[in-house]
């Protein structure tokens, strides 16, 4: 199971990172991901379940262009847990490959914890977290969106230019 697992990680996790501006966009933000990483690990046969935690935006340590964007600082972040040697273990896909020169990327052996790609504030529990998840609706979105949404915009295009400024010419 475990280089299938590694392999579909790295799949998922190296769909660029961007946050939906629209409630029908495409999710590729850490909740989407890990809605996907969750579903093909379970087909696999692995037991999982989400994990969210709260950060701080500010805690990224992002260029001023982005922070002086008005914007909730407080969020929250998804990532999984996964079954393995009667014990759960951290899987975090947030960050793809082309974010190198900003972020840490995670690697998974399929076996041991990945690093939570945000600074940590609080974690929920794994109840807590499922209601979280569940609890997410088009109404919640489009409320996130009109409170953060510019700096949402900004942000992703500034992960775009990350991308493009790593590519070799």
């Amino acid at each position: 199971m475990g280089s299938q697992a590694e392999d579909i990680f790295k799949k998922i996790r190296d769909i660029p990172y961007q946050i939906p501006l629209k409630t029908k966009e495409p999710d590729y933000c850490c909740s989407g991901k890990h809605f996907e990483l969750k579903k093909s690990l379970e087909k696999l046969g692995y037991k999982v379940r989400y994990r969210v935690c709260s950060f701080r935006w500010s805690d990224l340590h992002l260029p001023e262009k982005l922070t002086g964007i008005p914007h909730e600082n407080d969020s929250t972040h998804v990532y999984l847990e996964v079954y393995i040697d009667n014990k759960w273990k951290i899987v975090d896909a947030t960050w793809d490959m082309g974010l190198s020169s900003f972020f840490q990327i995670n690697d998974w052996d399929g076996k041991t914890d990945t690093r939570i790609a945000v600074p940590v504030l609080n974690s929920f529990s794994a109840k807590k977290s499922n209601e979280i998840m569940l609890a997410e609706d088009e109404k919640t979105v489009e409320a996130d969106l009109k409170t953060s949404g510019s700096f949402y915009r900004e942000f992703n295009k500034w992960l775009k230019s990350i991308r493009n400024n790593s590519e070799p010419n």
